[in-house]
């Protein structure tokens, strides 16, 4: 894949994911999708996951209790390529149903295989979560 198709890959994962559209992250995710998310992040998210399907629900589950319907947007403040995955900083906003806005930035790491995204390494400013998220 090129940079660009990686770049443009990227963009419609975080695109899906605060549309809640699992349709189009399944067509762009493996079915045996990797997801790493860092020890000290908020429960049951913390830690390594695997396979699209729980991995899907789980995220589309949280973003649902967790915010506002279509308050999640991502910016994507730069990509850096390598020999292996992707890296994107991302900055992610939403707004929560008590009216508080999340606002946090994030690190994530994508790697592809057959032209889809295989393995998502996020890696989050845990402290900032757990405050908004009350834990």
């Amino acid at each position: 894949m090129t940079t660009q198709e990686r770049e443009k890959l990227i963009a419609t994962y975080f695109e899906a994911v605060a549309a809640a559209d699992a349709d189009r992250l399944r067509e762009i995710v493996t079915t045996d999708l990797r997801w790493v998310v860092p020890r000290g992040a908020v429960e049951p998210y913390a830690g390594v996951h695997e396979g699209a399907e729980a991995i899907l629900e789980m995220m589309l589950a949280s973003v649902g209790a967790a915010f506002v319907p279509g308050s999640q947007h991502a910016t994507i403040r730069g990509f850096v390529h390598g020999e292996g995955p992707t890296a994107a900083e991302v900055q992610i906003r939403a707004d929560a149903p008590d009216g508080r806005r999340y606002e946090n930035y994030y690190a994530f790491f994508f790697a592809f295989r057959d032209e889809r995204i295989s393995e998502i390494r996020e890696y989050v400013d845990t402290r900032t979560a757990a405050a908004f998220f009350g834990v």
